[in-house]
């Protein structure tokens, strides 16, 4: 077998070596490999690595992918009935996945056992059907289900060949971004009035100076949050930074007034709020802190639906951080109370926040499952807008699937319930969705033309974030068409928009964003280094690890493109595998023995003559 390239770091290159060589002398019998990994880049990568080498050494790869009967004896003999190579003596390795994203709960409340559980149950009772199948079995899954497998299926831990893990890491593949119109689970539904500005800071004094504590200040101060909270949202905020503090401390006031009065409800919902405030704000670490107190509190006082908004609010944190697997536990919690509670829309608004997770992993089938499902819920109550979310969201799917002309279908009738129902702002995120299915089709006038359709309609409704997502596509589809400054000037113009509302993490992106545009232009390519230094700087400040090594990796890849550009080609040699490694130092000691051997006859034969 002969590697292309590692792409790992040197933890998980060890690991890498140790799994090659159970492969390769595993061949012949039966042989589970058990390989616990969270990071759904390092698992694709090292697949495709080891599957690469499997068949350059005449050893056949076979992929199995779990489902919602997740039998691993099951697949493997219907893989089996279908390949007559796996009946004759041929060497082969068997790669199972799915297991690492199998649902906890069940998934419809008809079903007798979760996925997981199912899985379990199949493992522990498998010894004696595995053993017609000689092969190395490869089996993936979460580091979360390798602590429990000891637990949950002893009689197959106690006869595995081995154990492996691999670390999380970051993929070093630089490419370009952008921002599709992803929903994520609402935690909050309200929408009220607010009075002016001017009007509540003068009621507001009034009462202060008749008690500090007075009833009224309670409601007052939450409203003035939500009116600072609306303002950024807007755009309209004169100075960001203090309006920004203004509204956390207004909904903190409030907060400490309604615990004061004892008033649990009343200080979960601004508990909520606040969160979501500062969810907006990409301080995710501060929204963990604010959901969490807030699902403390329903759980105190039983309220179901508030401890249901809390988990999505905690679920959406951590997708924006990057812990999939806890966003899943999360929206799973969520979903399992909506569906106590018969709260229907809250059920549909738990399956979009999985749907999406899922879709984020690189799991579009799964994806797919819970956005028709809450789909058929959102029809169900008749929730025309949840219903255009939910085609959205599919259109989101399939797109990343590579199906876009079945996302360009969903797309359109999301649009068409959009504007059916005056729903503004739904109708700029399907068309941005048209515009990037367009984009990937590599029809980019017509991407733009969609693109500039959601922008007017931004523009229109004061939708300064929705602005800000189209002029970076716009962005995207002028760096499609080489057009290099104009692209510049678009991201350029979203950055901006992005800085008035605050949006720090939208910022860093732009930056990162802008970075590769500029180092694809040669007169201001220098550039670059400056934009991904300020990215990453944002990065660290939001204490956003993985996007920081996005950054890291950026600079690298343009500084190596640099030093490649200034010194001549070298040849990259292939490094070697386990076995032709260990076939090439036999073959050295070969040539040494029977060197030496020459040598020592030549040696007694001129002694003989002379």
């Amino acid at each position: 077998m002969v590697t292309r390239s590692s792409e790992l770091t040197p933890e998980n290159e060890a690991t890498y070596e140790s799994l090659i060589s159970l492969i390769e002398n595993s061949q012949g019998r039966l042989a589970p490999i058990i390989v616990g990994c969270d990071d759904a880049g390092v698992r694709r990568r090292v697949i495709a690595r080891y599957e690469q080498e499997a068949r350059e050494s005449q050893i056949r790869p076979y992929r199995v992918v779990l489902g919602q009967e997740p039998s691993l004896r099951s697949e493997l003999a219907k893989l089996r009935e279908a390949e007559p190579y796996l009946q004759g003596d041929g060497e082969a390795v068997f790669t199972v996945t799915g297991a690492e994203v199998l649902l906890r709960l069940k998934l419809r409340p008809e079903d007798e056992q979760s996925d997981l559980d199912k899985f379990f149950g199949y493992l522990q009772w498998t010894r004696e059907g595995l053993r017609e199948f000689p092969y190395p079995i490869v089996l993936w899954v979460s580091q979360r289900i390798l602590r429990e497998m000891s637990r949950r299926a002893p009689d197959f831990w106690g006869w595995r060949k081995a154990v492996l893990r691999f670390a999380d890491e970051e993929s070093h593949g630089i490419q370009v971004e952008w921002e599709p119109p992803v929903k994520l689970a609402e935690v909050s539904r309200e929408d009220e009035s607010l009075p002016p500005l001017e009007e509540l800071l003068e009621e507001i004094q009034i009462l202060e100076q008749k008690s500090s504590d007075a009833a009224g200040l309670t409601i007052l101060y939450d409203k003035l949050g939500q009116f600072y909270r609306n303002q950024i949202a807007q755009g309209k905020a004169k100075n960001l930074e203090q309006e920004r503090e203004l509204a956390i401390q207004a909904f903190k006031k409030s907060i400490a007034l309604y615990t004061v009065q004892n008033q649990k409800v009343e200080l979960l919902r601004v508990w909520i709020r606040l969160g979501n405030f500062l969810g907006h704000q990409s301080r995710y670490f501060e929204v963990i802190e604010a959901h969490q107190t807030a699902l403390d509190i329903a759980q105190e006082i039983g309220e179901r639906q508030g401890e249901a908004s809390s988990l999505k609010g905690l679920g959406n944190a951590y997708f924006s951080l990057g812990g999939y697997q806890q966003a899943i536990d999360f929206y799973q919690q969520a979903l399992e109370i909506d569906r106590e509670i018969s709260d229907r829309q809250g059920e549909a608004s738990s399956l979009k926040g999985l749907g999406i997770v899922y879709g984020s992993l690189g799991q579009y089938q799964g994806a797919i499952d819970f956005h028709q499902q809450a789909l058929e819920i959102d029809r169900e109550i008749s929730d025309r807008q949840g219903e255009a979310t939910s085609l959205t969201n599919l259109g989101i799917a399939y797109y990343y699937l590579g199906q876009y002309q079945r996302a360009i279908d969903f797309y359109q009738q999301a649009l068409e319930i959009d504007r059916d129902i005056g729903d503004r702002n739904g109708e700029a995120h399907s068309l941005m969705g048209l515009g990037i299915a367009y984009d990937s089709l590599g029809q980019y006038q017509r991407a733009i033309d969609f693109y500039q359709q959601a922008l007017e309609i931004q523009r229109d409704i004061g939708n300064r974030q929705g602005e800000a997502n189209s002029l970076h596509n716009l962005g995207f589809a002028y760096f499609s068409l080489g057009r290099y400054q104009q692209a510049i000037d678009f991201y350029q113009q979203s950055l901006k928009i992005k800085r008035d509302i605050g949006d720090r993490n939208g910022e860093a992106l732009s930056l990162r964003n802008l970075g590769y545009v500029l180092a694809n232009y040669e007169p201001r390519r220098w550039e670059a280094l400056q934009a991904y230094e300020q990215a990453k700087a944002i990065f660290t400040e939001l204490k956003l690890d993985q996007e920081v090594e996005k950054c890291n990796n950026a600079i690298y890849a343009f500084n190596q493109n640099i030093a490649t550009q200034q010194q001549a080609k070298t040849l990259d040699l292939p490094k070697q595998s386990a076995r032709a490694r260990k076939r090439s130092k036999l073959t050295r000691k070969h040539y040494l023995f029977w060197g030496g051997v020459i040598i020592v006859i030549a040696i007694v034969v001129c002694v003989i003559i002379f």
